[in-house]
């Protein structure tokens, strides 16, 4: 169940297990209006003992941060086109920073796992803490997936840049065919708009918010070692100074990363993107590495975004770091200081290009 459509026709077969209070009648229309920018996706007549209003509903299907504050947005102006009318956002499943949102906007909620939120005078229901009936499976090849991501790292680039499908399919060495098809994607969860043809990023702020969501840090490999220095910075010096081949691709990440760009926290590991184990073998050699389970203090990565984690990648004082944005992805959810850092990159670095 994912139209708007398949919600509103369980929300209207359901409704009277998703809100049980005895003497309410809820009677749906289908709505009609001259003016095609006021069409809410429903109405209905409300009453309950001596009360009665009428309700006009938007239903999320995208889950996506962008659809949602559209949504919101759209059921504040339809209420301001008639007198009395009560907002309600319809979904699967809301979470509670998202009902936490809808309260914050005077907008009520109701989801088909339960939730629900709904007040006047004289009527009060809220039932909260149901856990989500309709969990998405991970799908492999949706917008934030490993290939994927080139689009949104591209597009990150340079968010005024209007692209054509060719020049970015170009650009980032994918097939025009599977670019197509992420843009349709893209566009369906309000990421793009269109204009002429061409793609526009849009709402960067609520796709990143997204990206973070769906992105795990856990997907990559570690392979852990011990290296004697007495702090982190003495093990950079080390990478620096190692002969390490151009054709070994590498670039650090997390923490270490962070600290060339926008220094915030104190680290104790140093973590390291490479391509395959056989990368690894060099610097175990050069470096005389110790292989290490517990007091690793650096860290290889193999990457789950094998092909697009360098995408991006700055030389600074002679060593490769990942791209800013791979940084905030990586650092956001990491547990050791992780938000503090991203917060604090997100604000030197990110946040003019994201916000404008």
């Amino acid at each position: 169940m994912s139209s708007e459509s398949e919600i509103f026709d369980y929300l209207e077969h359901h409704i009277r297990e998703l809100i049980p209070v005895q003497g309410l009648s809820i009677r749906f229309e289908v709505p009609h209006s001259e003016e095609k920018a006021w069409r809410p996706d429903f109405m209905a007549r409300v009453a309950y003992k001596n009360i009665q209003f009428r309700l006009i509903g938007e239903i999320i299907g995208q889950q996506s941060s962008s659809m949602f504050k559209a949504k919101l947005s759209l059921l504040k102006s339809h209420a301001c086109k008639g007198e009395g009318l009560v907002r309600l956002v319809v979904a699967k499943y809301l979470s509670p920073d998202r009902r936490k949102q809808c309260q914050e906007e005077g907008v009520y909620f109701l989801d088909l796992s339960g939730n629900v939120f709904l007040e006047l005078d004289g009527l009060y229901i809220e039932r909260i803490g149901f856990p989500n009936r309709f969990p998405e499976k991970r799908r492999g090849r949706g917008p934030f997936s490993d290939k994927a991501s080139l689009i949104l790292r591209a597009a990150f680039s340079d968010t005024e840049k209007v692209w054509g499908v060719r020049e970015l399919a170009r650009s980032i060495g994918l097939d025009p065919g599977f670019v197509s098809r992420m843009a349709q994607e893209l566009e369906k969860r309000n990421y793009v708009s269109r204009i002429d043809s061409k793609l526009k990023l849009r709402e960067a702020k609520s796709l990143l918010e997204d990206w973070v969501r769906e992105y795990d840090y856990k997907r990559n490999q570690e392979v852990r070692y011990f290296f004697l220095s007495k702090d982190p910075e003495e093990i950079i010096d080390k990478l620096i100074a190692a002969r390490i081949p151009d054709d070994i691709p590498f670039a650090l990440g997390l923490h270490a990363g962070a600290n060339f760009v926008a220094p915030y926290a104190v680290y104790n590991e140093v973590h390291i993107y490479i391509q395959n184990k056989g990368g690894i073998n060099r610097f175990v050699e050069e470096l005389k590495l110790r292989e290490a389970g517990e007091g690793a203090n650096l860290i290889f990565l193999l990457p789950y975004y094998k092909h697009s984690v360098f995408y991006g990648k700055q030389r600074i004082r002679n060593v490769w770091v990942v791209s800013d944005l791979q940084l905030y992805l990586d650092l956001h959810n990491y547990p050791i200081r992780g938000l503090e850092q991203a917060e604090h990159l997100y604000e030197k670095r990110l946040k003019h290009i994201i916000e404008g």
